[in-house]
């Protein structure tokens, strides 16, 4: 994850920094003028399906391209804000009847951290003690083998995913389906009840890369039953019907290869309570 603007500046100048100086109330009104013109401006745009021109608006209004670009940084940082606060998913009534309750919910503290790979994460503890490359071909018959020699175990896990879903959701959607199913991996559930809890874990994250839930539902579903239960991730109690996997309604249970891979961390399940 790329590091913030302040973390930059602090790692390359430790020293205190010096005061700075208080914008002016010309100064004020004049960025507080450019974010009305410029809102403005970028909504026009959008309205009439039209590339913003920078360099008009800057020669319009009298702005430079620098400050167009500071002020457009800040726009879209507030507006993504504003959608993440707004973004919730509320299941159907029918929807309702196949939550899962009994697992640790994740705090907002930790939320962030879903979005990390298996070999830095700080959600999950890897169990190398336990020989997963081992389990995993027992499982699949041998039929992985190459791929996890070539690639390592984690990077054989985690490309399941990055070789099928869109960059930016891919690590979240992962680290979301192992938490839930390391908590309710005993049972045989319903893929659509993984995908329900995982909308409403992240709403924002995963609607905005599919728009309907139905999509993402449907989406998860064929991956789980082409990819997850043949490389050994959860097993499948029978093989299901096309419908059943439109509908996410065939049931799964985490395989033991599963379970020797990783479990939650401490401080993560320090950060978490009980759904």
């Amino acid at each position: 994850m790329e590091k913030d603007l302040f973390t930059i500046q602090t790692e390359e100048k430790p020293s205190p920094p010096k005061k700075q100086k208080r914008a002016s109330g010309k100064e004020n009104f004049k960025s507080f003028g450019l974010t009305i013109h410029l809102t403005m401006a970028l909504n026009e745009a959008k309205n009439e399906n039209i590339p913003f021109d920078k360099e008009a608006f800057c020669e319009r209004k009298g702005y430079t391209i620098q400050e167009v670009d500071a002020a457009i940084e800040d726009i879209l940082a507030i507006q993504e804000k504003l959608d993440r606060e707004r973004q919730s998913y509320e299941p159907s009534l029918a929807d309702k009847e196949l939550e899962l309750t009994g697992w640790p919910l994740p705090s907002d503290e930790i939320l962030p951290d879903f979005d990390s790979d298996l070999k830095y994460s700080s959600l999950f503890e890897i169990l190398h003690t336990m020989n997963p490359a081992e389990q995993f071909s027992k499982i699949t018959n041998g039929s992985s083998d190459d791929e996890i020699r070539e690639q390592g175990i984690l990077a054989f896990v985690e490309n399941l995913f990055t070789d099928y879903f869109d960059e930016d959701a891919v690590l979240i959607l992962m680290n979301a389906f192992f938490w839930l199913l390391y908590y309710n991996g005993k049972r045989w559930l319903p893929v659509r009840s993984y995908a329900i809890e995982m909308l409403k874990l992240f709403p924002y994250e995963i609607q905005k890369s599919f728009y309907r839930d139905t999509i993402f539902i449907e989406g998860f579903s064929i991956f789980t039953k082409k990819k997850l239960a043949t490389r050994g991730i959860c097993s499948l109690k029978a093989r299901p019907t096309t419908e059943e996997v439109k509908d996410g309604l065939f049931v799964i249970k985490a395989t033991n290869a599963f379970y020797s891979l990783l479990r939650p961390s401490e401080e993560a399940i320090m950060f978490s309570s009980e759904e």
